[in-house]
């Protein structure tokens, strides 16, 4: 693409897996719970459970191939992400550029490539959807200035939106010259102003009309910093207000698989969760658009899977069976999250007739008494037979629980062990509560003794030491079950699947890596050091 307006980077891996790496092993029982079952020793290293894979059928870990070679191996980032297909195609309707780096670990040569290629210098952008910190944001950054340290980069996403919830945009500035940004759009909902922002920079009109940017004038140490000002945006649905034209975009890493969104927000209120509050507001996206949009989709050569990313995929009933109507008219099969305690027979027949290949259960818990204090609106039992009905139809699911939040006790959690194993679940995932202030449980903090922040916390029930000991003990005793990485889960399964695996491929696999995991930790717990150990743990990989 010659002079884009915009070149993109969507993702990178956000694990330090090589910082893992440097912590003294003869320590490892105090950080076990960080490692495990997150990651697996092996090939010297603390890997992704797909670089187990790749060293296994290749004989190389990612880091140590070439760029194209990692375009080949398996890397969930490699996956193509929802938010740069979906700001390409926005932006493509008012004559605008985009450039799409999906991974910008396996597509550097790529950025390098396309960078180089411009005449006019472009804007290059950093999606912070999946950045949990500055750190993370600041190796892309630095990245991308070491191949040109007065490149013009602007920060946008979920994160940049997230540090203004409790913060004003002023403090900004301090992290924008120590990382090198030139801008950062903070609004939930920013596409509108990295429109404005490119426009403007395209036609050389003055920068002070676009909103929700935090920027730099002049040189990035002593220029003048701009907060900028706060305005909401409505929520902007990926089909509801783009043209249809997925099959126009420059997408050279798509394989099978394409992630859409038709709807925005959500309508339920979860006490541990931020995102009703991030979003503001709940929207959803006409059926005959949404039709629209998949025979763009489909016009893709070789796409034949699409993940829907929609948080509350199948609320409003109505509209779902709607939806998977019109699903059934196309020969794809599709992905989703799903909140089984809603679904009937009739709804998950025409999910398999449909396509549906798989689906997320955010169930959080078994138990009434913890489901009552996340206000999920559910119960054990309506979980039970939703998961009765996915099974009867062979779709697949992963079931995925939070452990630790405020009223959790053995008992609570002896009900999550119990439902997996009386209810035929094949893949689960295990996550501590993770405490933050913008969610309905911190304003009854006072109320469960509910103290600390993040993944440091404590209540009158259960610590956070007490949640990751927990976790690896389910961890190791549960053998009906096949445990998936939370923080890939549903993406993990669907890119798999997208790279040639089928279920049963992706059940036997993942239990060889926890198969190894386990075996390490119980080396691990009959050794003083890891040490001592290391000849068991070699063996045990």
């Amino acid at each position: 693409m010659d002079d884009p307006d915009l070149i993109l980077v969507t993702q990178s891996n956000v694990v330090d897996y090589e910082g893992y790496g440097k912590l003294p092993l003869d320590r490892l029982d105090l950080y076990k719970s960080l490692v495990y079952p997150r990651m697996v020793h092996h090939a010297g290293g603390f890997r992704s459970h797909l670089d187990y894979i790749n060293h296994r059928t290749t004989g190389k870990i990612f880091e140590e191939a070439t760029y194209p070679e990692r375009r080949r191996m398996l890397n969930i980032w490699n996956l193509p992400s929802m938010a740069g297909v979906h700001l390409a195609n926005y932006l493509t309707q008012f004559g605008l550029r985009v450039h799409v780096i999906n991974n910008l670990d396996s597509e550097w040569d790529w950025f390098e490539q396309a960078y180089a290629a411009c005449k006019r210098p472009p804007l290059v952008g950093i999606s912070s959807t999946f950045y949990l910190s500055w750190k993370e944001v600041g190796a892309v950054a630095r990245r991308l200035r070491g191949l040109d340290p007065d490149m013009e980069i602007v920060l946008g996403g979920a994160f940049a939106n997230a540090e203004t919830i409790h913060a004003d945009p002023a403090a900004f500035g301090t992290r924008m010259r120590r990382l090198g940004l030139r801008y950062v759009l903070h609004a939930f909902n920013s596409e509108p102003d990295l429109r404005d922002l490119l426009l403007a920079r395209r036609n050389g009109t003055a920068l002070d009309a676009v909103r929700n940017m935090a920027r730099i004038d002049g040189r990035l140490k002593d220029g003048t910093f701009e907060p900028g000002t706060k305005h909401w945006h409505k929520a902007l649905l990926a089909l509801d207000e783009c043209p249809p034209t997925w099959d126009r975009l420059h997408l050279p890493f798509l394989n099978r698989t394409i992630q859409i969104r038709t709807a925005s927000g959500c309508p339920f209120s979860c006490a541990f969760c931020s995102y009703p509050t991030t979003a503001g507001g709940w929207s959803t996206v006409e059926a005959d658009h949404v039709r629209a949009h998949l025979d763009s989709v489909m016009r893709i050569p070789n796409v034949d899977r699409i993940i829907f990313i929609d948080d509350t995929f199948n609320v409003p009933p109505h509209r779902f069976r709607e939806l998977i109507r019109i699903f059934a008219e196309y020969r794809f099969e599709w992905f989703s999250f799903l909140r089984v305690q809603y679904v009937n027979e009739e709804d998950v027949k025409m999910m398999k007739d449909s396509g549906c290949a798989g689906v997320y259960l955010g169930i959080e818990s078994a138990s009434d008494t913890v489901l009552k204090n996340m206000n999920k609106r559910a119960t054990g039992k309506q979980f039970a037979e939703g998961v009765r009905l996915l099974n009867k139809y062979d779709i697949p699911y992963l079931a995925a629980f939070v452990l630790g939040f405020p009223g959790e006790t053995d008992r609570t959690i002896q009900e999550n062990v119990d439902f997996i194993r009386n209810n035929g679940v094949r893949f689960y995932s295990l996550k501590e509560f993770f405490y933050m202030a913008h969610t309905q449980v911190h304003e009854k903090r006072a109320e469960y003794g509910l103290t600390g922040m993040g993944s440091k916390w404590a209540h009158a029930t259960m610590t956070h030491e007490d949640a990751a000991r927990i976790k690896l003990d389910i961890f190791q005793s549960v053998s009906e079950s096949t445990h998936i990485d939370p923080d890939t889960s549903l993406w993990y399964m669907a890119y798999l699947y997208d790279q040639g695996y089928d279920f049963r491929a992706i059940d036997r696999v993942q239990a060889e890596i926890n198969g190894v995991m386990k075996r390490q930790l119980a080396t691990l717990a009959d050794a003083p050091a890891w040490e001592s150990a290391r000849p068991a743990l070699r063996a045990a990989e």
